[in-house]
């Protein structure tokens, strides 16, 4: 973090923040962020809060705040307290979204404009995703580049940030027990998944895990079934074992929830070993389904 210092012979510069496709430029003063449409950057997150962070440009100097946010403001990871100043490149992270701080050299005169972004890369050390024109990982320092992701064409990475990010948002979700923002960020995480294999994409197991992981306490706290019930036909169209914590979850129902689920886990225990069964640190939860389908 630090402010941007401009390189001599330059009249001016202008910041944007990157985020999702476009990136939107900072005007002199202040810019609220938040949930609120009176927001000068409205983001639909259950995670922010109506008037969540604001990012105030003092000419050549950026600086971030939180507003008392209910889920707080992090700064290249880091959470914040008071006002942060802000350099080039440096990652905004509001609820489950990601902004990245621009700084660009613009000669006097040069209108501002909202654009869509260029290329994103990710650190081979630590796994951030960081602006390709930076010389090196704002997060860790490394200036080893791992992919190169093109948002404007939609060029995929085998890693899915944007699973792990809703993953990230759904366990803090579960430990304040906002059942209301749990379910969201499942059906957020649903779209996206759906969307991802139907574009030929690849789902992560390790991000996966932690939607299945909320499906299984939603249904705990409220008798919802509805996210068990797709988390189990996902894992049968992947051909993947589910997390221990699914299997086990399902354990602890009632006899008459579980026979009601038996049919959708006895398609997972069917599809698994038609692939040639479970690799061996999923045999656990692979002969927990065997039993909860009625096969043993």
């Amino acid at each position: 973090m630090g402010g941007f210092r401009a390189p001599p012979k330059v009249c001016a510069v202008r910041f944007r923040l990157r985020f999702l496709l476009q990136e939107i430029d900072l005007a002199p003063g202040v810019t609220t962020i938040g949930r609120s449409a009176a927001c000068q950057i409205t983001i639909d997150d259950p995670l922010v809060s109506r008037e969540h962070a604001r990012v105030k440009v003092d000419g050549v100097h950026v600086y971030v705040e939180d507003l008392g946010s209910r889920n707080g403001v992090s700064v290249n990871g880091k959470p914040i307290k008071g006002v942060v100043e802000l350099g080039d490149t440096d990652r905004v992270r509001v609820g489950s979204q990601e902004l990245v701080l621009c700084a660009v050299a613009a000669s006097t005169g040069e209108k501002a404009q909202r654009r869509t972004t260029g290329f994103m890369c990710h650190c081979a050390d630590c796994g951030m995703p960081y602006a390709a024109e930076s010389p090196s990982c704002p997060a860790c320092g490394s200036v080893q580049r791992a992919t190169q992701e093109d948002t404007l064409t939609g060029a995929q990475s085998d890693r899915d940030w944007s699973l792990e990010l809703a993953a990230e948002a759904v366990a803090r979700a579960l430990e304040k027990q906002s059942w209301e923002d749990v379910e969201r960020l499942l059906l957020r995480s649903r779209l996206h998944v759906e969307q991802r294999l139907a574009d030929g994409g690849r789902v992560d197991h390790r991000a996966l895990r932690g939607v299945a992981d909320a499906a299984v306490a939603l249904a705990t706290a409220c008798g919802e079934l509805t996210w068990v019930r797709w988390a189990l036909s996902l894992y049968a169209s992947l051909g993947q074992t589910p997390p221990s914590g699914l299997s086990r979850g399902i354990s602890g129902f009632p006899a008459a929830v579980r026979d009601s689920l038996a049919p959708a886990v006895r398609q997972v225990v069917e599809t698994i070993t038609e692939r040639g069964g479970p690799s061996p640190e999923d045999r656990e939860s692979y002969e927990t389904l065997v039993v909860l389908a009625g096969d043993r």
